[in-house]
């Protein structure tokens, strides 16, 4: 095969559906920050305490996963050695 090491610079996510935004498995592993998110909100009542931690973690986790975000790295968060450099010569 031809095509060893085509995948090596994404992300597990940016692999799932061969990179093809809202299928159906991504749609349902972005369901996964939602329901995680929801029940300490109910259970404290939505305290301030308590939506100042989780509000801001659950928009980078949805944030991330949005197809606008595909091969996109911030502070070099997953950057991959080696492949990630051309890009940083570049800038």
């Amino acid at each position: 095969e031809f095509t060893q090491g085509e995948w090596n610079g994404l992300t597990l996510w940016e692999q799932i559906d061969a990179g093809l935004p809202w299928t159906p498995t991504k749609k349902f592993l972005m369901l996964v920050p939602v329901i995680l998110c929801l029940p300490p909100l109910l259970a404290s009542n939505y305290k301030t305490m308590y939506m100042v931690i989780n509000l801001p973690i659950f928009l980078v986790l949805e944030t991330a996963k949005l197809p606008s975000m595909h091969r996109v790295r911030i502070m070099s968060i997953n950057a991959t050695a080696g492949i990630d450099d051309a890009v940083k010569k570049r800038l």
